[in-house]
């Protein structure tokens, strides 16, 4: 039996879902597949025309209700239609763990979630409604801002996802529909002997510094951190890193680095300390990607930061 390729597009209505699949449909993947189904489980502002996608071998099921998508549907879908691709246009209300547990026909094939985010209303809809905006985008392989503009803090964006969804892959869409690959200048001085990391930047600084790690191969580095030394860690090595709140109280993340001593060390769970380091970058046994490790070369105490926690925005 023949794969049938699934693609999932998650975000709030008006976050530019409907824009972006009708983009995706102009693509010469979709343009050669010989029967797409679209399935759009919300009704948003911006309408597709049913005529064209018709014209152009392309059946529409629209849903009026959440309900409505289920393991059924998706069967006779499957049945009666055999489609070659899926596209899905979510309903943001409903969670995405919903969608992805219902039985599909055993040969359609998730290939990517993809996450439109207004980038002008992220901050409010994070700070107002952070646990559905979450499900927006934390299992999305690529998230996409859209309607940006010269006051978009995208490392601050970008920082806020790579918090959750460490693997997502971050793009920027400015409000003419093109894509915008530059982002902000880095808060810190890569150039500088010692590259000093600011409370209020540490966040910003871990995604890049595992997101770019090979421009900070050789680098010296200073930032505070709150010490962790796991049981049968070696005595020589600790954690020191930063909480980070994904979504409420209880729902925290350690943003941990490895830090190597020449000796050993008698640091505590829990200390605060500055770590000065020279970061080197190294491929774990059994990991796809390089990470870096801190050889320590000067610790000392700390004061505990103001807030604890790390925020990106």
């Amino acid at each position: 039996m023949e794969t049938t390729p699934v693609f999932v597009f998650t975000g709030f209505v008006e976050s530019g879902k409907t824009t972006m699949i009708q983009r995706w449909l102009t693509q010469q993947f979709f343009i050669e597949q010989k029967k797409i189904v679209l399935i759009v489980c919300e009704d948003g502002f911006t309408e597709y025309d049913e005529d064209k996608l018709k014209n152009d071998g392309i059946e529409l099921f629209m849903l009026n209700k959440k309900e409505e998508f289920n393991s059924g549907l998706l069967g006779d879908i499957e049945k009666n239609h055999t489609p070659t691709a899926v596209m899905i246009e979510s309903n943001c209300m409903t969670p995405l763990d919903e969608v992805l547990d219902i039985d599909w026909p055993e040969n359609w094939d998730l290939i990517e979630i993809t996450a439109m985010i207004d980038a002008s209303t992220f901050d409010s809809q994070m700070k107002n409604m952070r646990p559905i905006m979450l499900e927006q985008f934390k299992y999305a392989s690529v998230v996409v801002f859209n309607r940006c503009d010269e006051n978009t803090k995208k490392l601050q964006l970008r920082g806020s996802i790579k918090a959750v969804n460490p693997e997502a892959s971050v793009m920027f869409i400015n409000k003419n529909g093109q894509v915008d690959e530059e982002l902000d200048e880095l808060p810190f001085d890569l150039k500088a002997p010692v590259v000093k990391i600011e409370d209020i930047d540490f966040g910003l600084w871990f995604v890049d510094v595992f997101e770019n790690c090979g421009r900070y191969d050789g680098k010296t580095v200073q930032f505070k951190g709150m010490v962790a030394r796991p049981a049968g860690y070696p005595e020589n090595s600790f954690l020191a890193g930063r909480n980070a709140m994904t979504c409420c109280a209880d729902d925290i993340a350690f943003l941990k680095l490895l830090c190597v001593t020449e000796k050993g060390t008698s640091l505590k769970n829990g200390e605060w300390v500055t770590v000065t380091a020279k970061i080197q970058i190294c491929q774990p046994e059994g990991m796809d990607e390089p990470s870096p490790v801190f050889y320590v070369t000067k610790i000392e105490n700390a004061q505990q930061p103001e807030s604890e926690y790390v925020y990106f925005n």
